[in-house]
């Protein structure tokens, strides 16, 4: 799996926010089309790995917000992968607009087997290497850092509209839930500027999830959990909107 991967997508009512900009989970959304339209004619795409009872789950993530796109603005998301780090496989992403980067993303992910759920041993369809020359647009994601701020408790269930193929949460939904719990006036007065996310347990159908949110006005943390499982953790970071 060499070289490049591109998408554009021009930015329509359903993926914008209230403010007319590019929801920070419509861009985890495009990071999965980029990164499973690049896997299919390797066969490595949804189906091959079905049939061999396998899925790519994300693990990690990071996000890195120069300008968030705007309605009416078409985007171009580039991806492109780096060599497996054990059963870790790495890739890349840049966001442009009219030419002018809009963003950057890194990526780790791994085989998840759907029968047993947990993380497997890598498949590669007779591939033995995928990589590609380009230097990574982010660090490979790393931890999250601790935030010094009391923690609010709220509890979510997770319903029909979280759930994607693969029987879980979707990786993307996890940033909606950060964005739902902070209200309007925050997201009229700020914007995201970074995100790392980290996944470490999936949450399945109708689960009771609790979780804790730490914020200030430039951060925030939130961490969730079920019957006393942690599931995910992300830290934010949020620049103020210009007048």
């Amino acid at each position: 799996m060499n070289g490049f991967w591109e998408i554009t997508r021009t930015l329509a009512t359903e993926d914008v926010d209230m403010n007319g900009l590019w929801r920070p989970s419509g861009v985890f959304r495009a990071m999965q089309e980029a990164a499973s339209a690049q896997c299919e004619p390797q066969g490595l795409g949804f189906d091959a790995m079905r049939t061999q009872g396998l899925a790519w789950v994300l693990t990690r993530a990071r996000l890195s917000v120069a300008r968030m796109p705007e309605i009416g603005q078409t985007v171009t998301v580039r991806t492109w992968p780096k060599p497996p780090q054990h059963l870790f496989f790495p890739r890349f992403f840049r966001f442009s607009v009219d030419g002018a980067e809009a963003g950057t993303a890194s990526a780790l992910y791994v085989q998840l087997d759907t029968r047993t759920r947990r993380m497997a041993r890598p498949w590669l369809n007779g591939h033995t290497e995928l990589t590609c020359d380009a230097e990574p647009a982010l660090p490979v994601p790393g931890g999250i850092p601790a935030l010094d701020a009391p923690a609010r408790m709220l509890a979510r269930e997770a319903v029909y509209s979280d759930l994607d193929i693969n029987g879980h949460v979707n990786n993307a939904r996890y940033l909606d839930w950060l964005c739902d719990c902070l209200d309007g006036a925050h997201h009229a007065a700020w914007s995201l500027q970074d995100a790392l996310i980290h996944f470490s347990h999936e949450i399945r159908p109708q689960a009771q999830v609790q979780l804790a949110l730490r914020h200030t006005d430039g951060q925030s943390v939130l961490q969730g959990a079920v019957e006393g499982t942690a599931c995910f953790a992300i830290g934010a970071e949020w620049a103020r909107r210009q007048a």
